[in-house]
């Protein structure tokens, strides 16, 4: 580590042994779990300034530590008590509950690597959950169309959020500063608390909980604005056909006008061209 970097606290060495990257220990199943901890990584995270002894006991020789996601996030939850009652309730948790590994937990939005080693303060501009990088994040799970598909959920989330106004602002932004105030994936369906959209609770489950999200940031959206809102789906002759109709037309429109245009330089070199063999 550099002069001057911050390191992480170690009351009982553990880094020691568990600093070293070959540290393994065999699984029930026979597989080898690795059980190297970072020093860079746990110097730059959140808890850096707290003993190893908090999360894993004071002898965790002598205590069964189950490597599951679930345990993480109870663990987690001792300390982030609100934050885990929240996500116990949203469909990431409701899955977590029932043993499937696919959802998202805490390490997943807070650690770079899906490391608990590595949980870094939200406000940190790399940070996954630090405002401009919320949709990457959550990207990470819905913008992998096989997993996706295998929850029956065919849009193309990360897609057409970057292509919407919404992800656009975010992209163009000048500043980070100015980034903060655009809508991403949070804004919309919620953070520790994400519900299926299918769910009446949601922030996005039905036009009237959809209006009411928008006006969050829109005063006086009302319904009728929400209506308007194409989600994560494409415009197409059954979903919003008026978006679908103005864009085709703006698109032939753009290309008469470019055509036009290039037609008119060539003519007028073909032009220039005759004018200068005739001298």
């Amino acid at each position: 580590m550099g002069a001057g970097a911050a390191h992480a606290q170690d009351e009982k060495n553990c880094l020691d042994c568990h600093g070293k990257p070959d540290l393994v220990k065999t699984g029930l199943d026979g597989g080898k779990i690795s059980l190297y901890v970072s020093e860079k990584a746990v110097a730059a995270a959140a808890h850096r300034y707290i003993d190893c002894t908090t999360c894993h006991t004071a002898d965790p020789h002598k205590v069964e530590t189950p490597l599951s996601k679930l345990s993480l996030a109870q663990k987690c939850g001792t300390c982030h008590q609100y934050q885990y009652k929240l996500h116990l309730g949203s469909i990431h948790g409701q899955q977590l509950a029932v043993g499937n590994p696919d959802v998202a937990t805490c390490v997943d939005c807070h650690s770079p690597y899906q490391d608990p080693h590595s949980v870094i303060r939200v406000l940190e501009h790399n940070a996954p959950a630090y405002k401009k990088n919320i949709s990457e994040t959550c990207a990470k799970c819905h913008g992998n169309q096989e997993l996706m598909q295998s929850y029956g959920i065919v849009e193309k989330v990360y897609e057409s959020y970057m292509r919407s106004f919404h992800g656009r602002a975010m992209q163009l932004g000048t500043y980070e500063i100015a980034q903060l105030d655009k809508a991403t994936c949070t804004n919309c369906h919620g953070v520790h608390d994400i519900k299926s959209v299918d769910d009446p609770n949601s922030p996005v489950g039905g036009l009237d909980s959809l209006a009411q999200t928008c006006e969050k940031c829109h005063t006086g959206a009302g319904v009728e604005f929400a209506r308007g809102f194409l989600g994560h789906r494409e415009a197409s002759p059954t979903n919003i056909p008026a978006a679908l109709y103005t864009e085709v037309f703006f698109t032939i429109f753009m290309f008469s006008v470019l055509g036009f245009g290039a037609l008119v330089v060539v003519v007028a070199l073909f032009r220039f061209s005759a004018n200068k063999w005739r001298e």
